[in-house]
């Protein structure tokens, strides 16, 4: 039956027959748990291709059984589809934990609860960089629910050897030792692997096409410079050193020994793409040349960084360049997610929450 008259399905943006089908797949999964019930999504998904799905899950912990709800990403909108036995759980009571539901070990009898587990991972507050990989992860998660497509035989194989290759499990005995100390079981390892190979499909879906126009638009950036590196904890120390060689008084190899020698600073010579010291260094590396000096500039950890460029070498679209721009590319697709998220945190101040949410949406 259809639990919309065809006129409001067709405002609603839903295909004729979608939310019959829909209603219909969803009874059959009395009883069955996620696995399965993601497994049975593709032949809803092959009936109505032109049309995005995600299925999400709650487990009821007073009585173990699933509760199922299929989501209809529409432009402006989300469609939600769910079916609840007469034998559920009453609504007031969804959520609710057995005894000893709140804890997560023991420790010579003395309970450790989520809540005093969580309270150590306030370091959340002081390294956005953990929080965005939260966020990122959930939000590529959520990316993967939605496509209709198939994981493609041939490319998990691919992914499998890449993956065993990676961690030199070069023969089947390594790998069942390698399986054993993690205590992962076949399935589970083929789980892991294909959850690789859909990300890297999603990376391929969002990329496709992208990166020879990024190359094209923006080759300079891409361009590697050979530096010589000076890291200082001293500011006055870091902008002597970078004016002395703006001057011409020096040589940079020269400075770099005496600075080190007299453990005023670290010195490192390196090979950077330009983009990278743009980061560092703002728009004075932009231009940078051979013979050019950057800096001081903040690095992460609060030190100061001086550079002088030794060469340039002009980028072509090789393999490592390629994987630069990927990465970039994809960085900006999730900061673009991130911008429209709707974050709900269950555990942090409000002052700490809200500015974890501003900077997530800005960076």
């Amino acid at each position: 039956m259809n639990l919309l008259p065809d006129g409001s399905q067709k405002r609603a943006g839903l295909p004729p027959g979608l939310l019959a089908d829909a209603l219909e797949w969803l009874r059959g999964l009395d009883g069955v748990p996620p696995e399965s019930a993601r497994e049975r999504l593709t032949a809803l998904r092959t009936r109505h291709p032109e049309t995005p799905m995600r299925l999400l899950w709650q487990s009821e912990a007073a009585t173990g059984d699933y509760h199922y709800d299929l989501l209809f990403p529409m432009p402006g909108a989300t469609v939600s589809l769910a079916v609840a036995p007469d034998r559920a759980i009453p609504w007031p009571l969804r959520g609710g934990q057995r005894s000893g539901g709140h804890l997560l070990l023991r420790v010579n009898g003395a309970d450790v609860t989520w809540e005093k587990a969580v309270s150590v991972l306030d370091v959340l507050w002081e390294d956005t960089d953990l929080a965005r990989r939260l966020v990122n992860s959930a939000l590529v998660e959520q990316a993967l629910a939605t496509r209709n497509a198939a994981p493609d035989p041939d490319r998990l194989q691919q992914a499998m050897d890449a993956f065993r290759r990676a961690r030199g499990l070069l023969t089947a005995e390594a790998t069942r030792r390698w399986m054993g100390e993690r205590g992962l079981t076949h399935a589970r390892l083929e789980e892991i692997v294909t959850g690789e190979a859909a990300v890297a499909e999603l990376r391929r879906e969002v990329l496709d096409g992208r990166v020879e126009e990024c190359f094209a638009a923006r080759r300079a950036d891409f361009d590697w410079l050979r530096v010589v590196r000076l890291r200082y904890a001293d500011a006055a120390r870091a902008a002597t050193a970078a004016a002395t060689l703006r001057d011409g008084k020096a040589d940079p190899v020269a400075l770099a020994t005496e600075e080190v020698l007299a453990g005023a600073a670290t010195c490192r010579m390196e090979a950077n793409d330009r983009s990278s010291l743009i980061g560092l260094f703002g728009p004075e590396a932009e231009e940078a040349a051979a013979g050019d000096v950057l800096g001081p500039g903040r690095l992460p950890d609060g030190g100061l960084c001086v550079a002088h460029v030794l060469a340039v070498e002009p980028a072509v679209l090789d393999e490592i360049r390629r994987g630069l721009i990927e990465r970039h590319l994809f960085e900006e697709w999730l900061t673009e997610q991130r911008r429209t998220a709707h974050l709900e945190w269950f555990w942090g101040s409000r002052a700490r929450t809200d500015a974890a949410d501003a900077e997530l949406r800005a960076s």
